[in-house]
């Protein structure tokens, strides 16, 4: 059984989780679940950050340290926050290996799309035209299955089986019963767990 990673693009705490994940060579050791984060707040009666204006701004520059001081790129967004529905339906495992797209190169250009080259991913036919660029000449199918009630549905499931966990933010690695929230909480993760 694989460690899970809930992640919403809309935090960029994920993008740093990820950005050191990628860097010791550790993605293909998780199963990747994109959620909601918004609806995650709203279950547990939690405001989102965006809402609280210092708190907004805390958190840009605690994650901008956090990527200097790891050597990660990260620029705010083209807007923040903003609209990731399209980003995490074509993230998921299943609409991937529908139309054989690679889900771990797919999700590391989204990534950097959103926190590095802060293009308007929101727009949908602007994140069609970047995905083909980018070499993914299906983004136009990637893009309509993102409509379909049977795409949507997943993420609905994975925010449910999250909440159901217990878990109420991201980045969030999930494992046999137990779970790490935080981009501090990698190395915990992996000190409970070494032979993942």
């Amino acid at each position: 059984m694989s460690p899970i990673f809930y992640f919403d693009y809309i935090s960029p705490y994920s993008h740093v989780a990820w950005q050191h994940l990628k860097r010791e060579n550790k993605l293909n050791q998780f199963q990747f679940k994109p959620l909601i984060l918004g609806r995650v707040f709203k279950h547990w009666g939690q405001k989102p950050i965006t809402e609280i204006q210092t708190k907004k701004e805390y958190l840009y520059k605690k994650c901008k340290r956090m990527a200097d001081k790891n050597k990660f790129e990260l620029e705010l967004p083209f807007q923040h926050p903003f609209n990731t529905l399209y980003l995490l339906r074509i993230s998921t495992r299943e609409i991937c290996e529908k139309l054989e797209v690679n889900q771990i190169e797919l999700m590391d250009h989204l990534w950097d799309m959103t926190w590095v080259k802060k293009i308007n991913v929101a727009d949908p036919d602007v994140l069609e035209k970047e995905l083909k660029v980018r070499g993914f000449q299906n983004s136009d199918q990637l893009l309509e299955l993102s409509y379909e009630r049977e795409f949507k549905n997943i993420l609905k499931n994975n925010n449910q089986e999250a909440i159901e966990k217990g878990i109420f933010g991201v980045p969030t690695i999930s494992y046999k019963n137990d779970f790490f929230w935080g981009f501090d909480s990698i190395e915990d993760f992996y000190e409970d767990y070494p032979n993942v």
